[in-house]
């Protein structure tokens, strides 16, 4: 799950990269324009800009984008950039505007869309020759489009070969090996990370941690290898039964977190007792010694007295601790208040 999201954040980040280009083109268009008497290219200059402006907006605000809206805006802007270099080439009566094409074909490549690619290349061509009805300048044209395409093509083949190779060396500094989820490291990251937009936004964040209960005599009964088959089954569990939003973590040997944003500690108590009872009648290691086991969890939601992350993870760590002591197998949630204020007045 970590990780699709990290591909999802990846993939906005490239389009919102994109889109700012569109600020620089349209600025250097519009330099170019004071050449020309054209109202006609002004405007189009201008709407091309605040349909930018709108895109940029929508793609940075996470609860309006998915990755199938910024995809749709993706295949979108490509189009509106051609037809837009290509308006300027007719109002302005400077053909070379039309070599400008080669911005979105380039756009295409990068972005896998072979199809956008071909339509461009192929609008363009048409419209150099019914501007020109001249074969030699339509050769001449699809030449220098066909070398720059080829050169996008192998720019974009390096390019993809370097990001695989990042994309795999940051999975292994983030990942844990056993279970697939981000390891302590990066969740140590995220939580910063949501703790600080939610104090930014004032909007609510939960955690839970959680571990297995006696999961030392299953290790000890069973063996190692049966431990790990045991941890690598719950992560599948938990990503299969949790939110894309939520994120979660091996915090460290059999216990875990899941990170919950926009998440109050009722809705984080609620889905995380419902985790609670699948675990309890899940069947693991199924194909060799069938185990049932139980876990303990705590939640707990950001404080106002919470002032780091680390006060909010020791909040929810209290809460596991009381599970464990109340018996195990259940949900405690931490409690809400000036935690230091009362922790100073009973050790006074």
């Amino acid at each position: 799950m970590g990780e699709e999201l990290l591909l999802q954040d990846n993939f906005m980040s490239g389009l919102i990269r994109a889109l700012k280009f569109n600020r620089f083109l349209a600025l250097v268009i519009a330099l170019n324009l004071l050449f020309y008497s054209s109202v006609a290219g002004w405007v189009s200059v201008i709407t091309y800009a605040s349909l930018t402006e709108i895109f940029i907006r929508i793609c940075q605000n996470r609860a309006l984008s998915s990755k199938k809206v910024c995809n749709n805006f993706l295949s979108l802007n490509i189009i509106l950039t051609t037809i837009f270099l290509l308006m300027i080439a007719a109002v302005s009566g400077n053909k070379d505007f039309i070599f400008l094409c080669a911005i979105p074909v380039f756009q295409a490549i990068l972005f896998k869309k072979p199809f956008l690619m071909n339509g461009i290349i192929g609008a363009a061509s048409a419209c150099v020759f019914a501007a020109t009805f001249s074969v030699h300048q339509l050769m001449s044209f699809i030449t220098v489009i066909g070398l720059l395409t080829f050169l996008g093509i192998a720019l974009s083949k390096i390019f993809n070969r370097t990001h695989s190779k990042a994309d795999y060396l940051h999975s292994i500094a983030t990942t844990d090996a056993l279970t697939g989820l981000i390891n302590r490291r990066e969740f140590d990251r995220r939580i910063t990370e949501e703790f600080s937009r939610a104090k930014r936004h004032k909007s609510p964040l939960s955690l839970a941690l959680f571990d297995i209960d006696f999961f030392k005599k299953i290790n000890d009964t069973y063996g190692h290898n049966t431990g790990d088959i045991i941890l690598r089954e719950l992560a599948g569990l938990i990503s299969s039964n949790t939110r894309s939003c939520d994120i979660a973590a091996r915090y460290g040997g059999e216990e875990f977190a899941l990170i919950l944003p926009e998440t109050s500690q009722v809705k984080a108590y609620e889905l995380m007792d419902r985790l609670r009872q699948m675990v309890e009648k899940e069947l693991f290691n199924k194909t060799r010694r069938p185990i049932r086991f139980t876990i303990s969890i705590g939640v707990a939601q950001l404080d106002l007295t919470d002032s780091t992350p680390v006060d909010l993870v020791e909040r929810t760590d209290k809460a596991l601790y009381k599970a464990k002591q109340e018996g195990r197998n259940r949900v405690e949630r931490a409690p809400f208040g000036f935690h230091f204020v009362t922790q100073k007045k009973e050790a006074v």
